[in-house]
């Protein structure tokens, strides 16, 4: 099957196939998909048959109702004493301390409307360090972040301004506690689970710079551009939009009637518009060519009558007797049909013997130049 060839042992199966009669396909997934026998299961990345497209959207978790963020803050008791019995948060010391320190930062942070109260982690020596985090609580919202943000900014202004207040007088404190001005310490912000790093951690980093989270209804989706329906889809008009590794495209779609081109596939062009130009510009061409043909077969036409009439007259002239037009004829020693009257000289020069020693060889003899006969076509 498939194109295999029995050895007389076996098939030899052709590469892409495997069994005993080469019925099965061997692994042709692609993005690390895996074959199972029937078909590609791919990655939670990658889509279709050969696992070759990758996914418009990533599901990620539904937010809570409300999130939390954490403030690690360290502040200086100075108005109260430290004790080891501090450390035992069964004591009655450390209640007693628990409820005073918890009181005043509710004092503190009442008009913060995040503000959901305070934890003590740890407590030392040196009047008493307490180690705290502020807990702060909001409904979550698209904008959840720059509500925390503005709450945090808050909690630290207030607190620094109370630690900075609140402090001892000659030993004397008139508040529930006071506090050494310069030791207060607003360390870490903890902030809750954030959608968007969770849609870039399972994109992975090679496709994490093209995911996005965009809300619906208070619901962050993960998306790319090729995901219909939101803010940031793009519009392929007469296209497919797919997300490849240097990011989306638009792939544009081919009709019988129509070729669509440009970035997002915005320019169609009517395939018959294109034929009817073409052919026009063929019907010019073959004009043009049929033009020259005609002109060229009459200025040969006109070359040969030119020629003929030009034999014509030569043959006339030299019927006539004359001189061939173009040619050479010597005046001075053209050779006549001899008459009746003429002497004949080869008597009388028979016997002359010529003597040239009385001849200058230096001196020169004109001659008179051969005149050139034209006659007009």
């Amino acid at each position: 099957m498939n194109g295999g060839k029995w050895t007389g042992v076996a098939c030899d199966c052709p590469p892409g196939f495997t069994g005993d009669r080469c019925q099965l396909l061997t692994n042709v997934c692609q993005n690390g998909g895996l074959w199972d026998g029937l078909k590609c299961q791919c990655p939670s990345l990658y889509y279709g048959p050969l696992c070759e497209n990758v996914v418009e959207s990533i599901e990620i978790e539904p937010p809570p109702q409300t999130v939390t963020a954490q403030m690690e803050l360290t502040v200086t008791v100075t108005s109260e004493p430290y004790s080891d019995k501090l450390q035992d948060r069964s004591s009655q010391e450390f209640k007693k301390f628990n409820d005073t320190f918890t009181e005043q930062m509710n004092t503190i942070y009442s008009g913060i409307p995040e503000y959901e109260g305070v934890n003590i982690t740890g407590l030392r020596q040196g009047s008493v360090v307490v180690e705290h985090d502020i807990i702060l609580k909001t409904k979550f919202t698209p904008e959840y972040k720059e509500i925390f943000k503005k709450a945090t900014k808050e909690v630290k202004e207030k607190i620094e301004n109370a630690t900075r207040e609140l402090i001892s007088n000659n030993d004397t404190c008139t508040a529930l506690l006071c506090f050494n001005s310069t030791a207060t310490k607003v360390q870490n912000i903890t902030a809750p689970s954030d959608p968007e790093e969770e849609c870039r951690k399972k994109a992975g980093e090679e496709f994490a710079p093209y995911f996005t989270v965009e809300y619906k209804d208070q619901k962050p989706y993960c998306i790319t551009p090729c995901m219909a329906g939101f803010k940031a889809s793009w519009d392929c008009h007469y296209g497919k939009c797919q997300l490849q590794r240097s990011g989306p495209q638009c792939y544009c779609l081919i009709t019988e009637t129509h070729w669509y081109s440009g970035e997002t596939c915005e320019w169609g062009i009517q395939k018959s518009l294109v034929y009817g130009l073409a052919g026009a510009g063929g019907a010019v061409v073959l004009l043009v060519i049929v033009v020259l043909l005609v002109f060229t077969l009459r200025s040969r036409r006109e070359v040969k009558r030119q020629k003929a009439t030009v034999s014509q007259l030569y043959q006339w002239q030299e019927d006539d007797g004359g001189s061939v037009p173009g040619t050479l004829r010597n005046i001075g020693f053209d050779i006549c049909e001899e008459r009746e009257d003429y002497i004949h000289l080869d008597a009388i020069y028979s016997n002359f013997q010529p003597s040239l020693n009385h001849i200058d060889p230096t001196k020169k003899v004109q001659i008179q130049r051969p005149q050139v006969v034209m006659t007009a076509l």
